[in-house]
């Protein structure tokens, strides 16, 4: 009885090792110009959900509060699966039929242990020409 419940434990131990757990998950960080008080705001949108997102907004440091002073958003990605997926971010009135600004467009790879590879970018304006940010992946 002893030997079956010693190798019992020994197949659940042996198990157990083959299933690591993923390392820290990297993440993708943006930070974006950005004027709420303009009705514009970055929309995050994923062909795959890959991603939780999270967007804070940070007003410019002014010495007095400004009206329509603007900001930056700081955009977050951090992966909870393995895939392909885009990610497009554009800065639009979020209400339907609400105004399109900037949008930047990302292909990102995200492996089993959530390292996240960045395979594409481009970036589209309706003003002028437009540099697509480099994220910082961490």
């Amino acid at each position: 009885m002893k030997k079956i419940i010693l190798a019992l434990a020994a197949i659940c131990l042996l198990s157990a090792c083959g299933k690591a757990e993923p390392a820290n998950p990297q993440t993708v960080s943006f930070t974006l110009e950005s004027n709420p008080t303009t009705g514009f705001s970055w929309q995050v949108e994923q062909s795959d959900e890959l991603f939780d997102v999270n967007i804070e907004y940070v007003p410019d440091e002014t010495d007095e509060l400004i009206d329509g002073a603007g900001g930056i958003d700081n955009i977050t990605l951090t992966p909870i699966k393995a895939g392909k997926t885009e990610v497009s971010l554009t800065y639009a009135r979020p209400w339907e039929g609400g105004e399109r600004g900037d949008q930047l467009v990302y292909t990102f790879e995200v492996d089993r242990n959530l390292q996240v590879k960045m395979v594409d970018a481009y970036g589209t304006s309706t003003d002028e020409p437009i540099t697509t940010p480099v994220p910082e992946i961490k």
